[in-house]
């Protein structure tokens, strides 16, 4: 009996500890990993990652450290997670030639099928995988449009974390420069493969809102499944005042887990003392119900000076939306607040206009596309900074 469990150890340290045999291991396992993904004494079926290293073993496609452990927190290098994923999709791997290291085939299948660039890293296999190493593999695994496509680091992460491959750390952080571990592995092979069996999985709306961010200046599709315009772009906002708009970030209200909650002043959510304002309040002062806050990264800039301080709300409307202000003026946070732009010298200044607009309105122009999304000029010089097609973000019929 202690000869069979001295067997059983030893068979299951090989997949994911990248052996020299690691290569030819996934053949020999095969039942025996479905009879012991149970016995695995540091995997507590209340963990987090238990169903996915059951359903891994179970295929053969994860192992044990030895000694019945699983190791979930142990690092899992580039090598191994690359035969993770090669094992999992089913490519066809080949021998190591004498002398080669284990992982060659596994390297040059996923470079064949697309899986792998060369450019993304081609060497340090002992060294333990990022997240962002990761999210591009499996990505690129269950798209093969993104295999051929021409690519950026923000694009493939914001792809892994919308289809829910990459979910966030603790705080929804996304945590890419992070080394993954063996449970974090399992997890998201474990994803892959249900998205390559034609299935859906949840979406973590922080960690997807912080990689659209990254990618496109805005959270607009995650929060709302809306498209603006290309960010950054440039528009005139007045005579003799131009604005580059760089970000467009959307907060709900009423959700304190809503992605960049924490930007958001907790002084916003009390009473208002009107005498002595604190905190991210709308000119009505009603409290927040029921209501996003948009806030725009725009970068001021004039022409011509005049002896003035202008808040941005009087250099151009926003109809449909109410203005929102940071206070006390020169308050300290991610949203900043000083929002009046000094004429009196010819300058940029980087100003958030912060902007509160109700769930009703968004849910109405999402049913009719109805042309909600544009900042309108005053006076007599007219015209429009459309946030999209006509003012128009969500497509699909008008009506």
């Amino acid at each position: 009996m202690k000869m069979k469990k001295t067997w059983m150890a030893l068979t299951m340290a090989g997949l994911l500890m990248g052996t020299t045999s690691g290569g030819t291991l996934l053949s020999k396992i095969g039942a025996a990993s479905a009879a012991s993904e149970a016995a695995f004494t540091d995997v507590k079926p209340s963990a987090w990652y238990y169903a996915s290293v059951a359903k891994l073993a179970g295929k053969g496609l994860v192992n044990g450290c030895g000694d019945g452990l699983f190791c979930p927190d142990r690092s899992i290098t580039r090598a191994e997670f690359i035969k993770m994923t090669d094992s999992a999709l089913g490519l066809p791997v080949g021998e190591a030639a004498a002398g080669q290291a284990w992982h060659v085939p596994y390297i040059q299948a996923a470079v064949s099928a697309g899986v792998h660039k060369t450019s993304d890293f081609n060497d340090n296999w002992s060294q333990p995988i990022s997240r962002q190493e990761m999210a591009r593999l499996v990505v690129r695994a269950v798209d093969e449009k993104l295999r051929q496509a021409k690519t950026t680091d923000p694009q493939l992460v914001y792809e892994a974390t919308k289809r829910g491959i990459l979910s966030g750390l603790s705080g929804g952080e996304l945590g890419l420069k992070e080394s993954s571990t063996r449970a974090q592995a399992t997890v998201i092979i474990d994803r892959m493969l249900t998205l390559l069996a034609g299935g859906t999985l949840p979406m973590d709306k922080r960690a997807a809102s912080y990689a659209e961010v990254a990618y496109t200046g805005t959270n607009v599709e995650t929060m709302w499944g809306g498209k603006f315009r290309q960010l950054p772009f440039k528009a005139n906002i007045r005579p003799y005042i131009d604005g580059e708009f760089k970000q467009i970030i959307i907060i709900d209200m009423d959700d304190k887990n809503s992605p960049y909650m924490n930007w958001v002043p907790k002084s916003s959510f009390e009473p208002v003392n009107k005498l002595d304002p604190a905190g991210i309040h709308r000119l009505t002062y009603k409290p927040w119900k029921d209501e996003y806050l948009v806030a725009f990264k725009v970068n001021v800039t004039n022409t011509k000076t005049e002896k003035l301080s202008m808040p941005f709300m009087s250099m151009i409307s926003l109809p449909h939306f109410i203005f929102a202000l940071h206070m006390p003026y020169g308050s300290k946070g991610p949203l900043g607040s000083n929002w009046h732009f000094d004429m009196r010298t010819i300058h940029s200044q980087e100003i958030w206009a912060l902007y509160s607009i109700s769930k009703e309105k968004v849910k109405e122009a999402s049913t009719y596309n109805n042309v909600f999304f544009y900042f309108e000029s005053f006076g007599n010089d007219k015209h429009k900074i459309l946030l999209n097609e006509e003012g128009r973000i969500f497509g699909g019929k008008i009506q």
